[in-house]
């Protein structure tokens, strides 16, 4: 719904490192929404998205990391953990130039489990786009009660040097709801995403079906309503 996306200056070819941290939000009410904040980025062309993300499935945070290609369609995703309100995740994505390959990391630094995987480079592509995200949309009652989650101690290199004090963040909307949005607030080391829990929001009437339907296209999202249909039709065998 809500991001913040960052230019890199022209004279850098691409990103190749770049890291976060944040706490986990507090539990929202149990229900059917899935939603995750996630920092990654993309090549120009925006088809080849990589990221560490902090589901929630209804009922519970998990963390893992993600690979979504667009052409031809391809996802991985590193092992999943769950992890606790208020635990702190620390994502990182890092370059490595002997194999044109990201090794895209999370840890949950309360207890040290890590969760990773090495993504090549498409066709050699050159990651230059980060962003900062708030994706699925649902009735607001249905996001965390605290309303923002804050990733700090921001990091970027650009060609292996320190770049973080030159990207240029705009915060963005693409979906509004629950008057979700992003905050550049300490710039450049701190940018938040805060969201209203009172709203109304034009997605209140929406049938559960409906929900998934619009929010489980692709990705995680696509993962999680496959999983709830696999148990669902475990549940109703004979």
């Amino acid at each position: 719904m809500a991001y913040a996306v960052g230019e890199i200056p022209s004279q850098y070819e691409r990103i190749t490192k770049l890291e976060m941290s944040w706490t986990v939000g507090a539990d929202a009410k149990s229900s059917r929404a899935f939603y995750s904040p996630w920092f990654g980025m993309d090549p120009a062309d925006n088809l080849n998205l990589v990221q560490p993300v902090n589901p929630w499935g209804g009922s519970s945070w998990s963390m893992y990391t993600e690979y979504f290609q667009w052409r031809p369609e391809h996802n991985s995703n590193s092992r999943q953990y769950s992890v606790k309100a208020g635990q702190t995740l620390h994502g990182s994505i890092v370059y490595d130039a002997s194999s044109d390959a990201y090794l895209l990391s999370q840890e949950i630094v309360e207890t040290g489990a890590v969760s990773s995987q090495t993504v090549p480079c498409q066709s050699g592509k050159k990651y230059t786009i980060p962003y900062v995200v708030y994706e699925k949309t649902f009735p607001c009652a249905d996001y965390p009660p605290d309303a923002v989650v804050t990733f700090r101690n921001i990091t970027i290199e650009c060609d292996g040097s320190d770049c973080t004090k030159q990207v240029q963040w705009t915060p963005k909307v693409e979906d509004a709801n629950c008057n979700m949005a992003a905050h550049v607030d300490k710039y450049p080391a701190e940018i938040s995403i805060t969201w209203d829990t009172s709203r109304s929001s034009r997605y209140d009437n929406h049938t559960h079906e409906e929900l998934e339907a619009l929010n489980g296209q692709s990705g995680w999202g696509a993962a999680i309503v496959r999983a709830r249909a696999a148990a669902a039709a475990a549940v109703e065998e004979p």
